[in-house]
């Protein structure tokens, strides 16, 4: 019987699958730390649980290693197209984030850049009070995949860097 229950887990294990969530990193030789320019920002917190999921730790109270500067974060919705009576059919999402990384003494490895990412959905008028629902699970999606490309360009760099 605990055959037929490990089964699954070691086909799952066997053909490399892993959650879509966790971003692989390289080995990493000092912790991290996340810092936002708006401290009640969630996407700081979600870096660092991203990274304590790969792997990686956290660094604690008096600790230094690399850090994470979220210098700006904005999402903005906006409408893209309108039918014949002037209401809005389509919306453009854009979520922007401004970051950079210095390593432990201080010297910056990727300096300020910005990663946009930019979502289009459509907006039925009879069925209004599933979008905000809609909207809101869009967001969280990308931040999920915004999160994903800074831990990507993250890692990116540190496996180029001289050791």
């Amino acid at each position: 019987m605990r055959a037929l229950l490990l089964l699954p887990v070691l086909l799952l294990a066997a053909c490399g699958f892993k959650p879509s969530n966790v971003v692989s990193m390289a080995a990493i030789d000092a912790p991290f730390t996340v810092n936002a320019k708006n401290p009640y920002s969630p996407l700081a917190d979600n870096i660092e649980r991203a990274l304590s999921a790969s792997g990686v730790a956290l660094a604690k109270a008096g600790e230094t290693g690399y850090t994470i500067t979220i210098a700006d974060e904005t999402i903005e919705t906006k409408p893209l197209s309108l039918d014949q009576f002037a209401q809005v059919r389509e919306y453009v999402s854009r979520y922007r984030v401004e970051y950079s990384l210095t390593d432990a003494a201080g010297a910056t490895l990727i300096d300020k850049q910005v990663v946009e990412l930019r979502r289009e959905f459509t907006y039925d008028v009879n069925t209004s009070a599933g979008s905000p629902a809609e909207q809101e699970l869009l967001q969280r999606e990308m931040q999920q995949e915004m999160i994903r490309a800074i831990l990507r360009r993250t890692n990116l760099v540190l496996q180029s860097r001289p050791q």
